[in-house]
């Protein structure tokens, strides 16, 4: 009985820790593959919510702001977005998606490409065309057929031109980077989304301006120059500049101190569960006396108890805490297909964890094998 305990407080245990690893290690590699499909050269600007004044309508992020910086710059491309959340109908059935008005080239800043038909050009921006191009997931939740179709988003209609391939940019919002999840928006060119204004200019106020460089390092510099060009507009006023490099290195170094609190709370569990367990064992000890006597007087030696003990505690960690490695995985991998992507753990992990319940089971056999060790064989037999 105490040693179905054991195992069953030691595989609980490690169940635990696996699944406190696995959540780690998940949040850590979606984390950082979001700011990777952001593009690590590139640079975002992004509205802040305009300070009230007399000012407000000049002080928004507009196309000019992108088209200043990619001069001073020179970076290799920008592209503008306008974001709005609205119901769209097709084939009679409303469906509430994102609209992303654009002007510039996605496919260089974000690599995107067409599945079927085009994607949105400069020519189609300048001429206001109401043309739409439509993310994948989206395609496929309204089930369209193919360009030609049209499209009514927020009472506008829009012809289909092209579906998106799926992307890897889409991505939830990380530190000052924004949301921009094409594969469920639709794209229309900059100036005939719903509500636009009929001649729009290069003051047109815009959510998002992203400039494409050679490297993280000129967007690094870029952004240094920015602030030093206009600190009150890019440093506390109303753009903020976002770098998704300087980002990554910013999560990497809070992280850390992150990592060290969660393997912190990994090994008090460790230290309670060998605590814990060799109690159990201690008080198996006490009610196996007579079995130890009996032992030591057909000529077992000291040294044949202690490793006697130390075999079960070491059994008890590779069992229970295999037992809890193996459930925490199944949980995670679970737990993983109901969210997206991601592996459930490392290699690394799964084999520190292996090793950290042999270290267990060796742990939890010291004191029980000590205790036996000590009894009196005469005095075992005696009282036994």
């Amino acid at each position: 009985t105490r040693t179905r305990a054991a195992l069953v407080a030691l595989a609980i245990a490690m169940a635990i820790v696996v699944c406190l690893t696995t959540l780690v290690e998940r949040g850590r590699a979606a984390t950082i593959r979001a700011l990777e499909r952001a593009g690590l050269s590139n640079l975002y600007l992004v509205n802040r919510t305009s300070v009230p004044g007399p000012d407000v309508a000049v002080s928004r992020l507009t196309a000019a702001d992108a088209a200043r910086l990619r001069r001073l710059t020179r970076a290799r491309s920008s592209l503008v977005v306008r974001m709005d959340r609205v119901t769209m109908t097709a084939r009679g059935r409303a469906v509430p998606a994102p609209v992303y008005a654009v002007a510039g080239p996605a496919p260089a800043v974000f690599g995107m490409r067409a599945e079927v038909g085009r994607l949105l050009g400069d020519l189609d921006v300048a001429r206001k065309s109401p043309y739409a191009v439509l993310g994948s997931e989206l395609s496929r939740r309204i089930a369209d057929t193919g360009p030609g179709n049209i499209l009514a988003v927020a009472g506008r209609g829009y012809e289909i031109v092209g579906r998106l391939a799926p992307s890897e940019t889409e991505s939830a919002s990380t530190g000052e980077i924004p949301s921009l999840d094409w594969n469920r928006a639709v794209v229309v060119p900059l100036g005939v989304e719903p509500g636009a204004a009929r001649d729009p200019d290069a003051r047109y106020p815009v959510d998002v301006a992203v400039l494409s460089y050679s490297s993280p390092a000129e967007a690094q510099d870029a952004m240094a120059l920015a602030i030093s060009l206009d600190p009150g507009r890019y440093r506390e006023g109303p753009v903020r500049l976002a770098s998704p490099y300087q980002t990554l290195r910013q999560y990497k170094q809070t992280r850390r101190t992150f990592d060290r609190l969660i393997w912190l709370v990994a090994l008090l569990t460790g230290a309670s569960a060998v605590f814990g367990i060799s109690n159990l064992l201690s008080a198996s000890v006490i009610a196996r006396t007579r079995e130890i006597g009996v032992r030591r007087a057909v000529g077992a030696r000291t040294k044949d108890i202690v490793l006697q003990f130390q075999v079960e505690g070491l059994l008890i960690g590779i069992l229970g805490g295999g037992a809890g490695l193996l459930a925490g995985i199944v949980v995670s991998l679970v737990a993983m297909e109901r969210s997206d992507g991601g592996s459930a753990m490392s290699l690394a992990s799964v084999s520190l964890l292996a090793v950290s319940c042999v270290a267990v089971g060796i742990l939890t056999g010291i004191r029980p094998s000590q205790r036996a060790a000590r009894i009196d064989p005469a005095a075992a037999l005696r009282d036994g």
